[in-house]
């Protein structure tokens, strides 16, 4: 039997008011799988929901995290179950929401019963060039080495953790994959016309640079200066904008304006990026907001009620 939805799009779409329209019309709870929603203190580039919209709609997993920790994907599917739990112990139902491919992949497929990652290892290789360690696992894993490609420098170490601390090759896991999670989520799709799209990400850029974007990054760099959640989408090129750094081989506008196109087009990027995941992970329904927002609404109250 299918638990709930799971509601995802690319960045900019439109996700969370729709989820909260639905949530107050079915009396749901929304649970959260944006990736720098989980973290507290990123609050502007990460759109995170508003108070007024917290207030109107319970929702779960924001704000649950330390930024100089990383909350894993093992975790989050262990307090979706628990969330889960709660919630059939209430009756209520909830709608998963957010855009972050790897946490729907979970959902979805599950993870690897891998080890947790060990600092006193990754201390071992830090001095090791990613090329030599790219070598060493095409000799130890070669199937999953050519999945990860010789410049992922992370997932590089982190096959080569796996091997070392369980004694067996990513690939195996891989095939025991084990999921903690029921399989009973449906994946559901929005999007825009591109063009639309595009629009929508410069609007809201240019609302978080109002908003005091540029001023959060600054304290956050501050209060978190180890933090891996700096390098999100919106948040690096604040930095890169501060620190004045510009990308080889692009001009790029002075001031504001050229920040705004610079994170404009990482949004840009992050939005292919993750129409690949979505379609990777086999959705259920795929729709396009405006054109199709009557059949959208209906189907999911149809689902819910």
């Amino acid at each position: 039997m299918v638990q709930s939805i799971i509601l995802t799009g690319p960045t900019a779409v439109g996700k969370s008011a729709l989820a909260i329209e639905i949530a107050l019309k079915c009396n749901l709870e929304i649970i959260n799988a944006d990736t720098v929603c989980f973290y507290k203190d990123f609050d502007i580039g990460s759109a995170k929901p508003s108070k007024a919209e917290l207030a109107r709609v319970k929702h779960h997993l924001i704000d649950i995290a330390n930024p100089e920790t990383t909350y894993h994907a093992g975790q989050f599917l262990r307090d979706v179950k628990q969330v889960m739990l709660d919630l059939n112990a209430r009756n209520k139902r909830a709608l998963i929401v957010g855009g972050s491919g790897f946490y729907l992949k979970a959902l979805r497929l599950g993870l690897w019963d891998a080890p947790e990652t060990s600092q006193e290892f990754r201390t071992t290789l830090e001095d090791v060039p990613t090329d030599v360690l790219y070598t060493q696992l095409l000799g130890l894993d070669p199937n999953h080495a050519k999945k990860v490609g010789p410049a992922d420098r992370y997932r590089i170490i982190r096959a080569l953790e796996i091997i070392t601390l369980s004694g067996k090759k990513p690939s195996e896991l891989q095939s025991e994959m084990k999921q903690e999670v029921s399989p009973s989520y449906e994946l559901w799709v929005v999007d825009r016309e591109p063009d639309e799209l595009k629009a929508r990400m410069r609007s809201r850029i240019e609302a978080m640079i109002e908003n005091g974007l540029i001023k959060e990054v600054e304290k956050l760099k501050i209060q978190y200066p180890n933090s891996k959640v700096l390098a999100s989408v919106g948040y690096a090129q604040v930095i890169h904008y501060l620190e004045g750094i510009t990308p080889a081989g692009r001009k790029v506008r002075p001031g504001i304006p050229g920040l705004v196109d610079e994170i404009e087009l990482s949004h840009r990027q992050l939005a292919k990026a993750q129409r690949t995941w979505f379609k990777n992970l086999q959705p259920n329904e795929w729709f396009t907001l405006d054109a199709q927002n009557p059949g959208l609404t209906e189907k999911l109250m149809n689902f819910y009620q």
